[in-house]
């Protein structure tokens, strides 16, 4: 049988309202898998970040315990897939080297175990990104090595210039729901 999805949360940057910092905060309250969808992410200012940290209550959780492991598919000049991995840092990295409008970064994000206080919570994303004038795609595994029962998400970047992330960028959170 498949799963339906059932918005628990969004939030749609306006013209005038551009932030830093989107929280989709006290969404996540039961055990099921969450599906962080993200539409249109652009910043007010080239080389900006896109990082997912997860809440309790309406505060991050700031922890250096999080594990990652990604590829990018985009072919560098060897010809080769380009294999990154990372420990004991404080975000998950969506994808750095932003740039503005019309160059939109998207992705997909599955939270697993995100209400779980006896169990790791774990994340794949699949992510579409610009830099400069590539193309670029990721694929993101990661685990958050503690076992805290989390409510919510944080999305942010370092970008002020132009107020942060720019009108039409859009966050959708779904439970996913047997």
């Amino acid at each position: 049988m498949a799963g339906k999805l059932i918005q628990v949360a969004n939030h749609l940057v306006a013209s005038g309202s551009e932030v830093q910092i989107v929280k989709l905060e006290s969404c996540i309250t039961t055990n099921d898998v969450h599906l962080l969808v993200a539409n249109n992410i652009t910043v007010g200012a080239a080389g900006g970040i896109c990082d997912i940290q997860p809440l309790v209550d309406s505060t991050a959780d700031t922890t250096s315990n999080i594990d990652v492991a990604w590829i990018n598919f985009n072919q560098s000049a060897s010809g080769a897939y380009q294999n990154f991995g990372n420990a004991n840092q404080s975000i998950w990295r969506i994808t750095d080297g932003m740039n503005e409008v019309p160059n939109a970064a998207h992705f997909i994000m599955y939270l697993h175990n995100f209400n779980s206080s006896s169990e790791f919570s774990y994340i794949t994303t699949d992510i579409v990104s610009h830099q400069g004038s590539h193309l670029y795609g990721f694929s993101q595994g990661g685990v958050k090595t503690e076992t805290t029962a989390y409510n919510g998400v944080q999305i942010e970047t370092n970008q002020s210039g132009g107020g942060g992330f720019q009108e039409k960028t859009q966050y959708t959170l779904y439970k996913i729901e047997s």
